[in-house]
């Protein structure tokens, strides 16, 4: 796939002419677009881990938390976009610890990937997953973190792919 950088190390196009997608960070007008996204993500994360994830998206609370996500200095929410269409999604939080024993003061959590069903196989997870781990590196991050669903396969092959590991496990069940 061809990758090159514009307008800065946050803005991506991959593909042909003529099929170009931008990778960027998202704007208020992507709000709406990125909200149906996670609405989608939701239906697939509930048949994965049905006694976690919930089966609705309130779209209000939803939009609510992406305006305010994109709006904070140590948070970015970044999407694939085709023309108007937004593709796929990924959002990473800064952390920061200014507790003098803490073992990592600076690491990123990445959260939210979601990748439209007719887009998936183009790379887009990947360079998402990638532009993420960039802002937080270009923040002096010195680690990421996050979760996944154990039964997302695609997910893990696509996370090791880019250097995570498995560090912890979180178990659950019905009482």
């Amino acid at each position: 796939m061809n990758t090159s950088r514009v307008r800065g190390p946050l803005h991506r196009c991959v593909g042909a002419q003529g099929h170009r997608i931008m990778l960027r960070a998202a704007i208020r007008r992507d709000i709406e677009a990125v909200s149906q996204l996670q609405h989608a993500a939701a239906l697939i994360e509930h048949r994965l881990i049905p006694d976690i994830a919930g089966r609705r998206i309130d779209a209000r609370i939803s939009r609510r938390h992406w305006r305010r996500t994109i709006a904070h200095p140590r948070k970015r929410l970044f999407v694939a976009k085709r023309g108007s269409e937004v593709l796929g999604v990924i959002g990473v939080d800064l952390l920061v610890s200014g507790h003098r024993l803490a073992h990592v003061r600076r690491r990123i959590y990445l959260h939210s990937l979601f990748i439209a069903p007719a887009a998936r196989r183009l790379g887009l997870a990947r360079q998402l997953t990638q532009l993420a781990l960039d802002w937080g590196r270009g923040r002096g991050a010195v680690q990421a973190r996050l979760e996944m669903a154990a039964p997302n396969r695609s997910a893990r092959r696509l996370y090791e792919s880019v250097g995570f590991r498995v560090r912890e496990m979180m178990f659950a069940r019905p009482l």
